[in-house]
């Protein structure tokens, strides 16, 4: 497992504001010396913390040790001493690494620093876990992911979750390694950390190396190559190409092996030669040396891994002494390779019979209960905010169906009265035709009786025609007020009868066009009665004030169902609109009431002597 030196960075740039604080306090102090030398070690710290970030391990230990001698605050020291940490492990030097681990925690504990104490957890967990003692480096992780957990502080827990899926790896709890590791790079792809999330995938592909699927390791390894070449950052590359070249070298793909070898060697250039990431690569190449039979420089390779372990235990001692062994053999050196593969086999015996393995249940069975835990009050606050939200929303459906209801209701109120403006505006209209026709008798049929009656007595010749006259308009009147039938004929063919009987009452000839493909049986009967009656209105008007001999009456129906009406004839004396094109007549406002009680259009024109009548529904 890598330390995460971006994290760390970050980390203390996090810190400049306890930094500015700790720099007030000093500025109290009456030596100028002293306050020179804090800022000279931040601005030193700054400087670790980048150098660390960008590889340079060996600059990064010997700019911290300088700065340490500058004796500055305790927030400064914590964090030069964690810089000062994590070069040690990426330099393979665990022992010193351990040293300095503990004093980093002591000051971060001193300083109440808690992503301090989080980051140093970590890297002492590495530590003691890379000095084989694995029981003090389960103890560091079960502290930081509890302190983690405790603060919600998602990054570090990440981060530890990938140092213990390595731990479980190596002791071969792989379904325990797996769950870390994926619960690592799920919270680390949301959280954009892509060093951590890499490293997450990393520690898959070594749970799956470590249980001999090697082609499952090329498969979830493969697709983020390019994402691992592309942040540059040697440690990572090293952790990720470790299980990816024992996976090629396993399935014999020695093309692929060699090329990304190649990316392996250059990323272990500038690094320490007991680097963790460096052992691993170098344990690589000794079993491909064994498998080109090259026994001699296998030799001489296993020795040197031998002695970094001694400081940096990233090869487990039995393997390391059963790969001797078998070296050993090969080279005829028979009673040193059984000497050593016993020894490797009672190395393997010890640990078992330790009690780490009982210390890991613990530990995930103490984690295990703690993220339930975590979860049962991540439930309960949802359910408080989801009731929370039940509340407001019930309280929002109530005002809005008050609102609802409220405009319904006004609209209720609107229709009822637009409905009863037209019942009245109707009404009106019928009384407005009724005392127009009352007008028609009293002046027209009464007065013309009387002149009958009087010009019976002295020129009975003139009477009798003018009787006649009397006889025609009482007759005209008597067809304005029959109500028509709708329930066997259409309108044009009630319109046709209409004409066909006043043409044969009156001196004037009133003849029917019917046009379009439209169905007039579809028309309703109220809209039939009201279109009737409106040409009946038309052509009264036409043959009482209208000059010539003719009326025309044009009926069209379309295919959707629209309908247009015109009368048309010569003008008379008495036929008028007004300036805006409108006759003012109780006829006419008869007819426009009519057709807005079906919603029809009416339009009313004199034009070139042509009087016009035209409705449209």
């Amino acid at each position: 497992m890598h330390i995460n030196p971006f994290n760390i960075a970050k980390t203390c740039r996090n810190c400049l504001a306890a930094m500015a604080m700790v720099a007030a306090a000093f500025s109290c102090s009456p030596s100028d010396n002293s306050k020179k030398d804090d800022g000279k070690a931040y601005a030193m710290l700054e400087r670790v913390a980048e150098m660390n970030a960008n590889g340079d391990k060996q600059g990064a230990l010997q700019l911290a040790d300088s700065a340490i001698s500058l004796t500055p605050p305790d927030t400064t020291l914590c964090w030069l001493l964690s810089e000062k940490t994590v070069a040690l492990v990426d330099l393979g030097r665990m022992t010193e690494a351990v040293d300095a681990g503990r004093k980093a925690l002591e000051q971060a504990v001193k300083t109440a620093d808690v992503e301090a104490q989080l980051n140093i957890r970590g890297a002492l967990g590495v530590a003691y876990r890379r000095k084989g003692e694995l029981d003090s480096a389960l103890c560091e992780y079960d502290k930081g992911i509890e302190l983690a957990v405790r603060e919600k502080n998602t990054e570090y827990e990440i981060y530890l979750d990938n140092c213990a899926a390595v731990l479980f790896c190596e002791s071969n709890r792989f379904d325990e390694a797996l769950r870390y590791s994926q619960k690592a790079e799920k919270a680390a792809l949301a959280a954009k950390d892509s060093v951590e999330w890499l490293s997450a995938r990393a520690n898959i592909g070594g749970v799956y190396m470590k249980q001999k699927k090697y082609k499952d390791v090329v498969r979830v390894m493969m697709p983020l190559w390019k994402e691992v070449k592309s942040l540059d950052y040697n440690v990572l590359t090293l952790k990720y190409l470790s299980p990816l070249l024992k996976a090629f070298t396993e399935l014999n793909d020695s093309k692929s092996l060699s090329l990304y070898m190649h990316y392996a060697d250059r990323a272990m250039q500038g690094m320490g030669a007991t680097s963790n990431g460096v052992l691993g690569i170098l344990e690589i190449k000794a079993a491909m040396l064994g498998r080109e039979h090259r026994y001699t420089e296998q030799m001489m390779l296993l020795d040197s891994i031998a002695k970094a372990n001694i400081q940096n235990h990233t090869m487990p001692e039995e393997r390391l002494q059963a790969e001797r062994a078998k070296c050993m053999w090969h080279l005829g050196m028979k009673d040193d390779a059984f000497g050593t593969l016993a020894q490797a086999y009672q190395r393997l015996d010890s640990v078992k019979k330790s009690d780490v393995e009982r210390s890991m249940n613990e530990f995930a069975v103490k984690y295990s209960t703690l993220e339930k835990e975590m979860k049962i009050e991540q439930m309960n606050r949802r359910d408080a905010e989801q009731q929370s939200r039940i509340l407001w929303l019930a309280v929002a459906t109530a005002v809005l169906g008050i609102a609802v209801c409220i405009v319904a209701y006004r609209k209720r109120i609107a229709m009822q009265r637009a409905e009863l403006e037209s019942k009245r505006s109707y009404i009106n209209g019928l009384e407005n035709e009724r005392t127009r026709l009352a007008k028609e008798l009293h002046d027209g049929v009464c007065n013309d009786m009387l002149g009958v009656t009087l010009l019976m007595k002295t020129d009975a010749e003139t009477a009798q025609c003018q009787l006649k006259e009397v006889w025609r308009n009482a007759r005209h009147l008597s067809h304005a007020l029959m109500p028509p039938h709708f329930k066997y004929a259409t309108l044009p063919e009630v319109v046709q009868e209409y004409a066909k009987t006043v043409s044969n009452d009156e001196d004037k000839e009133v003849r029917v066009n019917i046009a379009g493909n439209g169905r007039w049986d579809l028309l309703p009967q109220k809209e039939s009665y009201e279109l009737y009656r409106i040409v009946q209105e038309a052509v009264a008007n036409a043959l009482k004030h209208g000059k010539g001999s003719m009326v025309n009456i044009s009926l069209h129906a379309d295919d959707n169902g629209a309908v247009a009406i015109r009368i048309e004839n010569e003008c008379g004396n008495n036929q008028h609109t007004d300036e805006n094109g409108t006759d003012t007549g109780i006829g006419m406002e008869t007819i426009r009431m009519r057709a807005a009680s079906i919603g029809a259009e009416v339009n009313i024109a004199a034009h070139d002597g042509i009087y016009m009548v035209e409705v449209r529904k």
